[in-house]
């Protein structure tokens, strides 16, 4: 019976009423922008550009046609170093890395059947 009383004083009970000030004590942050402006910062180097793969077919400058893998950070990167080899007539195709559909897992992957 002495359980159920105090049960029913505590649930029962009105919350007291407390001043937004003591609810919540909101922290003053500052941020200091002059770091941006600093040595360190300004020595950072951009990483390189991320390099694909093409597959390219071209001729030589003797009309011999030869075709191969290169890796360019662009297209056009890819043709003007192919150019600087003395190929002409460049035809590039990028390759796609990773898998179609990356949420099948890897033991679900069959090998391409090959074509009669």
């Amino acid at each position: 019976m002495i359980l159920i009383v105090i049960g029913l004083i505590v649930f029962l009970a009105k919350p007291k009423t407390v001043p937004p000030e003591q609810a919540f004590n909101a922290p003053e942050i500052k941020i200091n922008f002059d770091i941006l402006k600093s040595d360190k910062i300004n020595d950072l180097e951009l990483p390189p550009e991320v390099e694909k793969e093409f597959n390219y077919q071209a001729k030589t400058a003797t009309g011999i046609a030869k075709s191969g893998k290169i890796s360019a950070a662009s297209p056009e990167k890819a043709t003007e170093t192919l150019t600087g080899l003395g190929l002409s007539s460049v035809v590039l195709e990028e390759t796609i890395t990773g898998r179609i559909n990356p949420f099948v897992p890897y033991y679900e992957l069959k090998p391409a059947e090959k074509s009669k």
